[in-house]
């Protein structure tokens, strides 16, 4: 039988795929109940999995369905600890969305490849300039696992359970209340 612990290790390898292969992204959007059961993650009876591609630019904050207070006290603790140690909790052109997760769906954020660069960054490479650039890095791996979201804050000091090293990306995946990564 399949072990719920090891959800968090199966989504960072179904994502690390997911940048590989064209095809088992599309797939993975469009079924994403079948490919995680093929990757041994352990899907809810009765729930819905929804992927929300996550462009760079943009974290999402997956906010559970049970214990939404404690998570989002727990956001609140990491936000006010991040504004004490300086006055920008979110990097300039970051985008913050959040999302509850239902009774009956789960929300799946697949991130963008950290070998994706945005415009700023192309710029940079192409030479087109002195562009300024927050740099931050992008190899984070956001989903909701036991109906706690996962959500690393800059300053939010949470423990990593796994670490994950598949395709080349290394994906630290967190279990407990909430992650938000900037």
């Amino acid at each position: 039988m399949a072990d719920k612990k090891q959800n968090p290790l199966k989504y960072g390898e179904v994502v690390a795929k997911c940048w590989e292969d064209e095809a088992y992204k599309k797939r993975f959007i469009e079924d994403p109940e079948s490919v995680l059961s093929e990757a041994g993650f352990v899907v809810e009876e009765g729930v819905t999995y929804k992927v929300i591609e996550q462009p760079k630019l943009v974290k999402y904050l997956v906010i559970p369905h049970e214990n939404a207070k404690d998570a989002m006290q727990a956001l609140a603790k990491g936000l006010l600890n991040q504004a004490e140690k300086k006055d920008v909790i979110i990097p300039e052109g970051v985008e913050v969305r959040i999302i509850q997760n239902t009774e009956d769906t789960r929300y799946m954020i697949l991130p963008a490849s950290p070998k994706t660069l945005t415009a700023a960054e192309l710029k940079m490479v192409a030479g087109g300039g002195s562009v300024a650039v927050d740099t931050f890095e992008v190899a984070e791996t956001m989903t909701t696992v036991e109906s706690h979201a996962e959500i690393v804050v800059g300053a939010v000091e949470l423990q990593t359970l796994v670490t994950s090293t598949t395709a080349g990306a290394e994906i630290d995946v967190v279990a407990v209340g909430i992650l938000f990564l900037i």
